[in-house]
């Protein structure tokens, strides 16, 4: 009396079998949203905007990270001809990261034609891998065993803690470097750091850090002696995504000049360029690039996070 009639069992059990397939429909679509069986799934921003070189579908990396990523490869582009696609997505439906980028590069033809100079750089946070793959003719300018020391110095730790924003744009500013010459002595470096890791307790992380970022920033990599000193800056071009410019530096023991060049990310894109033919945009009132010729003979590096 004055209760609610409760629902007859077999309606009970009738209603909560509809409610379990409704839940399972809804995680089944939203997973398969996120997951890519094939590489023409990746919608390449590139053919829409030829001055946008990261394709992020689902939302993993912000805009800033974004902007940064496209700066420095279009700077690389501009300044080398190499050409850099960057894909970061959810999940891959086979798991293998590999072959996905390899199959990503061989299907649009990134990089030029005659030389093959192309490379893809993939993250799939679900299957926690980050693969380089680079096409047949950037094998030799960037050996697998420089990638996976790329990936290992600039990337995993930031990989494993989700920081994917950092990670990718440290990465990607290690290729770029590599491949420009600013960075290149720095990652071929093969000096022991295990001292440096063993006195942080003592030290301090922060002046650790500060201490060790000057001493390699004034080691002159003619005569190995902290040496080098700052004469000066110079721009060397701007556009309307970003500024390069050039440190001068001279070591004061044997007058070894050493430039370093870096770039700093500014403004919003345009459109203009292209990958070389074959896949191109429609569009002309949004111009994009096409892409076409590049080739990808299975060279690369990747890794677990």
């Amino acid at each position: 009396m004055g209760g609610a009639t409760p629902l007859p069992h077999n309606l009970q059990i009738g209603m909560k079998r509809i409610i379990y397939i409704l839940l399972s429909l809804f995680c089944a679509i939203t997973t398969y949203a996120a997951t890519y069986k094939s590489v023409d799934q990746i919608k390449m921003v590139y053919l829409e905007d030829s001055t946008r070189y990261v394709c992020n579908p689902d939302g993993i990396l912000s805009e800033d990270s974004v902007a940064q990523m496209d700066a420095m490869i279009e700077y690389l582009e501009d300044s080398t001809s190499i050409q850099i696609v960057v894909v970061a997505v959810e999940k891959i439906e086979s798991g293998d990261c590999f072959q996905f980028a390899t199959d990503l590069g061989n299907h649009y033809g990134i990089g030029q034609k005659k030389t093959s100079n192309g490379l893809v750089i993939l993250l799939s946070t679900k299957d926690r891998c980050i693969q380089f793959a680079t096409g047949s003719g950037l094998e030799s300018y960037l050996p697998d065993a420089i990638c996976k020391r790329i990936q290992n110095r600039y990337m995993i730790d930031a990989l494993s803690q989700g920081d994917y924003n950092k990670a990718m744009t440290a990465g990607v500013r290690a290729v770029c470097g590599y491949l420009d010459g600013s960075m290149k002595a720095e990652i071929e470096d093969e000096e022991d750091t295990d001292i440096f890791m063993t006195i942080l307790g003592f030290l301090g992380l922060t002046g650790l850090l500060t201490w060790y970022t000057r001493r390699k920033m004034k080691k002159c990599p003619n005569c190995k002696k902290i040496g080098l000193e700052k004469k000066g800056s110079t721009k060397l071009a701007e556009t309307r995504t970003y500024k390069r410019y050039e440190d001068v530096y001279v070591c004061k023991y044997c007058g070894q000049t050493v430039k370093r060049p870096y770039t700093i990310a500014t403004g919003t894109r345009s459109s203009g360029g292209s990958f070389g033919g074959g896949f191109s945009s429609g569009g002309d009132s949004n111009p994009g690039g096409h892409f076409g010729g590049g080739h990808f003979g299975g060279g690369g590096a990747g890794s677990r996070f």
